[in-house]
């Protein structure tokens, strides 16, 4: 019996074989694909800020985008919040803008409703790099946003994550997230 049997082990293992092979062949030619198309792609050197000039190139410019962007987004005011909220839309990539309309009604409700005026500054020192290629950027900034109500005004600093992707020459807002 184990000579009928012998036969066949060969044949699965070669067939075996020849399936890893062709999965191997294929990995390679999806890697190779792709690191092709990343070609033009490449990390950048973050913007020094502060010495002369620093806005001028393309890291400089992703890092004037992401503090605009989060001022920005922190600044609201009950009796312009249409106009407030327009101003961030301006500044997104149409993704983003999906996004954040997603849940622009609540957030304007809750500014108009409770009379909110919210104002953001950037602290001088609160912005930092965190990853910056060609085409794609996220850069951490503080903001310290002031909320006023009724006679109250109180100031809460919170730490955001900027995405950023170059459109066309100009660095649009990906993503904006809090970090903890």
């Amino acid at each position: 019996m184990d000579d009928v049997v012998t036969p066949r082990r060969p044949r699965l293992l070669v067939a075996l074989l020849v399936v890893l092979l062709l999965v191997v062949v294929a990995t390679s030619l999806i890697l190779l694909h792709d690191r092709r198309d990343a070609a033009d792609v490449r990390d950048l050197r973050p913007a020094d800020i502060g010495v002369p000039g620093w806005a001028d190139d393309s890291a400089g410019r992703a890092v004037v985008a992401a503090r605009t962007a989060a001022t920005t987004y922190f600044t609201i005011d009950h009796r312009r919040i249409r106009a407030d909220m327009e101003a961030m839309r301006e500044l997104g990539t149409p993704d983003f803008v999906d996004e954040y309309d997603a849940t622009a009604g609540a957030l304007a409700r809750r500014i108009t409703d409770e009379r909110l005026v919210l104002s953001a500054a950037l602290p001088r020192d609160g912005t930092a790099t965190e990853y910056l290629v060609t085409n794609r950027a996220l850069i951490l900034v503080s903001v310290d946003v002031t909320t006023s109500r009724a006679g109250a005004t109180g100031t809460t600093r919170y730490r955001t994550r900027v995405g950023l992707d170059l459109v066309d020459g100009t660095w649009l807002v990906a993503s904006l997230d809090e970090v903890a």
